[in-house]
């Protein structure tokens, strides 16, 4: 087959991200996918670019930068995107006063808002309005339809000059400046990365130890197309959902909140239930999700994660319809120590870019970005990068 410079292992998103960034640097690209059409995680997803979620600091510089990517990106290939924003809905007071010190923090670098029950419905008027006491608006995180958005990348790349995707290219072998398939196809390059996810443990299981990572694994539901042109507006996030990201970590009212749904609802502990929705461009709406994680994960969903999750999106937002069209789950990498994701050099000639913990929409085309530019460097810069887990 052709010579490369680089080679990429993984057409998902991370896969894609470093593509473009190597293109965007000059190199001759081949992404490789053992698939046929994307399957994996990068379509199992909300479809949110969740800058709101992201500590201050670099990690939230690289949600930025890649926000801006993403949007360029869309405009070139088409794809649904829109800069949605995001409402964290509050229905109780300890809800409430941790948005309250997140916004005295940081909300006007991040041009954050509290708003009045009214006004969060005057915002995002699919909000519930029984119980509503208030919300915080974020104007910065964009709505992809990744079930779509993906697919549509992968056929755009194959008009462009200086890249190809390579479908159905099961690798057998990464090794320095060389790729081999199941069937005996090789791939010569000058760099090799790999992407693929918790498909890639097997190339480098000393890398990918049990102790070190752990697969997360989520469900989630979609409904069919609302009636009537109905629109919800924003992202929605319950309040569940400020204990499960970084940047609300530092919010002094946090531990109590936390305190609360344990002893109050202990089974979304237990499933690592927040429950957040998003709305595409079809009229849809994505519904979940659940975390659930290492030697308790199973083939089989959970009837009773699906109805707690759909009981409580009903107090959130008052759509007409809550028929399900779609279920399913998905299965991401994840640090199990307080660091954001993995860049990894295991031989010279190979960078591994992984388990970015279900953030991977939100972080890849910026952490790929600099990876790309300085890869000798990016091993060391990243494995220092600390995310504040909740």
């Amino acid at each position: 087959m052709a010579e490369s410079d680089v080679v990429i292992v993984g057409a998902g998103i991370v896969g894609l991200a470093t593509a473009l960034a190597a293109r965007h640097e000059g190199k001759r690209v081949t992404i490789c996918d053992r698939h046929t059409a994307p399957v994996g995680a990068s379509i199992r997803n909300f479809g949110m670019l969740w800058p709101v979620g992201q500590p201050k600091g670099e990690l939230f510089d690289l949600a930025m930068r890649s926000r801006a990517i993403w949007l360029d990106l869309a405009a070139e290939v088409g794809f649904f995107c829109e800069a949605s924003g995001s409402m964290h809905v509050a229905q109780r007071e300890d809800e409430l006063r941790v948005l309250e010190e997140f916004v005295a923090s940081e909300g006007a670098s991040r041009r954050a808002q509290l708003m009045t029950p009214e006004a969060v419905l005057a915002q995002t008027p699919g909000v519930n309005p029984r119980g509503l006491i208030g919300g915080m608006y974020s104007p910065l995180e964009l709505n992809v339809e990744a079930r779509t958005a993906i697919g549509m990348i992968w056929d755009w790349l194959q008009d462009q000059e200086g890249l190809q995707l390579i479908r159905g290219f099961e690798a057998a072998r990464v090794e320095p400046n060389r790729v081999e398939s199941t069937d005996g196809d090789v791939l010569e390059c000058e760099q090799v990365y790999l992407t693929a996810g918790s498909d890639g443990i097997a190339h480098y299981p000393d890398v990918f130890t049990r102790d070190a990572f752990t697969r997360c694994k989520l469900q989630m539901m979609r409904t069919i197309a609302q009636p009537d042109g109905w629109r919800m507006g924003t992202h929605v996030a319950g309040g569940w959902t400020l204990r499960h990201y970084g940047a609300f970590a530092d919010c002094p009212s946090l531990e109590s909140l936390k305190a609360r749904i344990q002893d109050e609802q202990p089974e979304f502990d237990q499933h690592g239930i927040h429950i957040m929705l998003s709305q595409h461009s079809g009229g849809d709406l994505v519904i979940g999700d659940s975390h659930v994680y290492g030697d308790a994960i199973t083939p089989f969903d959970d009837e009773q994660i699906d109805r707690l999750i759909l009981e409580h999106a009903k107090k959130l937002v008052h759509a007409p319809s809550w028929a399900i069209e779609k279920r399913w789950h998905g299965v991401y990498l994840k640090r199990t120590d307080s660091r954001s994701l993995l860049v990894h050099r295991p031989e010279p000639g190979v960078t591994i870019i992984n388990a970015m913990g279900g953030a991977g929409m939100t972080l890849s085309f910026g952490v790929a970005e600099q990876v790309v530019k300085q890869p000798e460097l990016a091993e060391a810069h990243f494995g220092s990068l600390v995310r504040q887990s909740v």
